[in-house]
């Protein structure tokens, strides 16, 4: 049972536990403002070209980008491509699977910028994004992609079937940490809008594109329509009611005497005799997206995007309610909607 459960978990968390130094972070220390990144030389001579975009080679007009002697640009960002990560894969399979990105990625990010717009700048500088299949950094181990705040590029680890579904949700942060005026400050915040927006607002290409086999094995794909979660018409799980589903089973104590990651950046372990975390930031990434459904579906989606750099400690006020009353009727809706709706993570 633990192994399926676990499976679930894996898959909702894949994109958001990839997002700092460590599985599950984010960097939302203060930024410079957004600054454009160098965009390669125009007298850069194409090496390849990947489907409607040139390979070129690495200009060195941007420091500490050795590693990468191969660049493309986008309208939207300019990827720098390491040879270790080339020859992992083989040139062949590696540029293939950057195409299959490539298709997508400036209209999902298009998607991305106009879902927040009122809230981010009219004009966003390209952003950076760097390869590192061969887990060259201590993260890969636990990551499918992270944005780094301070350094402010995306790095992408693993393969490219992950990258399809992380990549959007590190352009929210991006967008949300660095880009916009008023930043996030939590990441119960950073984490909540960037899977709203990726997952919700967002046709996320990238991510839909992907036949279910690429994500799940046979296990999973039959626990997933045994518990009510698995939409026909996408191919594919809710996601609304994949995280209500997941949210009631930490409620019912099936992840017991487990660690999980929090949104408040923490390894924690859930313990049986608190069905209810104490505070937000003790909330799973699912569970904190419940949170985040629950208060845009009650009291509205411009009351909770507009005040995304509250302090988690600060959230509850906000609704005047202390953070127990904020809680409990938090969890008394998830487990309403799970009734309605006909799900609860169960094995079949």
């Amino acid at each position: 049972m633990k192994k399926v459960f676990a499976m679930l978990l894996a898959v909702l968390l894949l994109s958001s536990m990839a997002c700092g130094q460590k599985a599950g972070t984010v960097e939302t220390q203060e930024t410079a403002a957004p600054v454009a990144t160098e965009a390669p030389k125009a007298e850069a001579q194409a090496v390849r070209q990947v489907g409607a975009y040139d390979v070129v080679a690495n200009d060195g007009a941007k420091a500490g980008t050795e590693a990468y002697p191969y660049m493309v640009m986008t309208k939207y960002s300019v990827w720098y491509l390491a040879s270790t990560d080339i020859e992992l894969q083989g040139e062949d399979t590696f540029f293939a699977g950057l195409a299959e990105v490539l298709q997508y990625f400036d209209e999902d990010v298009a998607d991305a910028q106009k879902a927040l717009a009122g809230r981010i700048p009219a004009e966003i500088p390209p952003v950076e994004i760097r390869t590192d299949f061969c887990g060259q950094a201590g993260v890969s181990e636990s990551a499918g992609a992270y944005y780094n705040g301070m350094a402010n590029f995306i790095k992408l680890f693993h393969s490219w079937e992950v990258v399809r579904y992380a990549l959007l949700h590190e352009y929210v942060h991006y967008l949300t940490i660095h880009c916009a005026e008023k930043k996030v400050l939590s990441g119960f915040y950073a984490e909540a809008v960037a899977e709203y927006v990726s997952r919700i607002l967002c046709k996320n290409r990238m991510m839909r594109s992907m036949d279910p086999s690429e994500l799940y094995d046979p296990e999973m794909l039959d626990a997933m329509h045994a518990w009510g979660v698995w939409d026909e018409e996408i191919g594919g799980p809710d996601y609304r009611k994949s995280v209500l589903c997941e949210s009631d089973a930490f409620a019912r104590g099936l992840y017991d005497g487990q660690q999980y990651q929090s949104v408040g950046q923490r390894t924690l372990l859930r313990m049986g005799d608190r069905p209810i975390p104490y505070h937000v930031y003790e909330l799973s990434y699912a569970e904190g997206e419940s949170l985040a459904f629950y208060l845009m579906e009650t009291y509205g989606e411009d009351r909770f995007l507009d005040n995304w750099d509250t302090a988690p400690d600060k959230i509850a006020e906000l609704y005047d309610l202390t953070e127990e009353e904020l809680l409990t009727a938090w969890s008394a809706w998830n487990a309403e909607q799970c009734e309605q709706l006909g799900i609860r993570m169960e094995l079949p």
